[in-house]
């Protein structure tokens, strides 16, 4: 009796494992099929696909129709998404069916793989899929840093400044991101952002006050100057860099007490501060401005002499008079710094 409980669990346990055999060949078999398939279609779409995205005409060839013919579709999108234009991926997405690339990139979004969650948090970004915003903001809370500014910049393609404070809260908590990665966030913002700007300089987080001051002299916003003069003489060795990087953008704005503002770092003890006082004399021309980059001439940092120098040149002749006098100083480090760019601008002739 025992011996046929032996042999009837023997032929169960290969009747299942036959079973599973039969089961894995015959799926190996059908996604070879498949496979198969798919390959074809790709082979047949994917030179009309390539000429449709790289020449200015507006009609694509393509007409998938079956399940199957989308799916190829759809992996060409995500292939070549980095060189297709915004117009045509309108025209792509409605060939393929917008819902059905939704579905797959809201499927990456809930995976549990790190990489497929980032390509779903971008192509939704890319894809403008503003359905998605609410998953995206909670996604901000991530403790991946990478994922964090892949996600950050998709809700800003999707919804412009509409979560910006989120994302600059986020970007600010241990500097989860670099000063130059939150610039560039704020780069695709289209709309007004003064106000957002100025909450950051009302705030007492470092951090935000450098971009915010950076951002604002970029965007040529009424009450940049205002930020500037009572940012350059700040404690802060960077905010007063941010200062100065602000004024650059703005150049000579006619202001008599803001550029007496500027000057006034003239004699600062950091060299990175003198330094780019140095570039933003470039756009001012002015006695004034002429004497201090003379004077930096013989700075004994040399970052300071170069763009001193690079800044006398812009000034036209009276610049490259000054360089050429500079020539014959006895101070070597200021003879030096007139010789490079004096020989840089013969050679680019």
């Amino acid at each position: 009796m025992i011996t046929g409980y032996v042999w009837l669990i023997l032929i169960s346990l290969l009747s299942i494992n036959m079973g599973i055999f039969i089961f894995v060949l015959i799926k190996k078999m059908t996604m070879n099929s498949i496979n198969k398939k798919k390959a074809a279609i790709k082979s047949e779409y994917e030179d009309e696909f390539v000429r449709f995205i790289t020449s200015p005409d507006d009609e694509i060839k393509v007409e998938p129709k079956t399940y199957l013919e989308k799916k190829v579709c759809q992996s060409l999108i995500l292939d070549y998404n980095a060189y297709i234009p915004e117009s045509k991926r309108k025209v792509l997405l409605e060939r393929t069916g917008t819902d059905e690339t939704l579905n797959k990139v809201t499927r990456n979004l809930s995976s549990s793989n790190v990489w497929k969650k980032k390509t779903g948090t971008f192509l939704a970004g890319e894809y403008e899929f503003d359905t998605l915003a609410p998953v995206l903001l909670k996604q901000l809370q991530t403790k991946d840093n990478q994922l964090l500014f892949v996600t950050a910049k998709s809700l800003i393609k999707m919804c412009d400044r509409q979560f910006l404070k989120e994302v600059l809260q986020e970007a600010a908590k241990d500097n989860r991101m670099e000063k130059n990665q939150v610039l560039s966030l704020l780069e695709l913002v289209e709309e007004d952002i003064e106000d957002i700007l100025e909450e950051c300089m009302l705030s007492d987080d470092l951090f935000l006050q450098v971009i915010a001051l950076e951002e604002l002299g970029k965007r040529h916003y009424s009450n940049s100057v205002k930020w500037i003069r009572t940012s350059v003489l700040h404690s802060q060795k960077e905010i007063r860099i941010a200062a100065l990087k602000a004024s650059y953008n703005i150049g000579n704005s006619g202001d008599d007490l803001y550029l007496n503002d500027i000057v006034s770092v003239k004699d600062d003890s950091e060299w990175e501060v003198r330094s780019f006082l140095a570039k933003v004399l470039r756009k001012i021309n002015t006695e004034k401005s002429m004497d201090i980059l003379i004077d930096y001439m013989s700075d004994q940092n040399w970052y300071v002499r170069h763009h001193a120098a690079d800044s006398l040149y812009a000034h036209g002749d009276r610049g490259i008079n000054a360089l050429n006098h500079l020539l014959y100083s006895d101070d070597r480090f200021a003879k030096d710094a007139a010789g490079a760019v004096l020989q840089k601008v013969a050679l680019n002739k």
